[in-house]
C-alpha cells in the first residue's frame, strides 16, 4: 500500500472517531476541546494555560485552551487559583464535578474505542496499536522518506 493511501485512510479514521467522540462528549455539553483539557487536569492535576497547551496532543493554540478552560470553569467542572509558588500565575484545576465528568468521559472513550476495534480479534489489536505507536515516534532516518516519496 502506498504511504498516501496509508495516510488517506488514517485520516478517514481520525474523522470517523473524531465524529463519533463529538457525539458522546455532546451528552454531557462538551466538545473534544473541552473533555482534552479536563480529562489532562484529572490525570496530571493542576496546571498553568501554558502547560496544559504543552501536555495536550489535541489542543493546538493558547486561544483553543483559553475558550476551553473559559467553558469548562463557566460549567463548574474547573477553577483557577494562584500558584502555590508564583502569586502571579494563575493555575487550573478540575473541580469534583470535573472529576466526575471526566470519569464519564472515559467512560465513553473507551466504549468508542471498543465499538471501534470489534471487528478485529485481540492480537490483531494488539499488532495494530504496536504499529500506531512507532507512527508516533519521530523518525530517526528520514532518507527512506524522501526515497519512497520520490518512488
Amino acid at each position: 500500500m502506498a504511504y498516501d493511501e496509508a495516510g488517506q485512510f488514517a485520516i478517514a479514521v481520525g474523522r470517523i472517531l473524531e465524529r463519533a467522540a463529538q457525539e458522546r462528549f455532546a451528552r454531557y455539553g462538551l466538545t473534544i476541546s473541552d473533555a482534552a483539557p479536563l480529562m489532562t487536569l484529572v490525570e496530571f492535576g493542576p496546571m498553568t494555560p501554558t502547560e496544559l497547551l504543552e501536555s495536550s496532543i489535541l489542543l493546538t493554540s493558547a486561544p483553543v485552551v483559553s475558550h476551553s478552560v473559559n467553558r469548562l470553569e463557566q460549567a463548574g467542572l474547573v477553577r483557577r487559583r494562584s500558584h502555590e509558588h508564583d502569586g502571579r500565575k494563575r493555575v487550573i484545576l478540575a473541580t469534583e464535578a470535573g472529576r466526575e465528568a471526566a470519569g464519564l468521559i472515559r467512560q465513553e472513550i473507551d466504549g468508542l474505542v471498543a465499538d471501534f476495534f470489534a471487528p478485529l480479534l485481540p492480537d490483531e489489536v494488539a499488532q495494530l496499536r504496536a504499529l500506531l505507536l512507532r507512527c508516533l515516534e519521530p523518525p530517526t532516518d528520514t532518507s527512506s522518506i524522501a526515497m519512497m516519496d520520490s518512488g
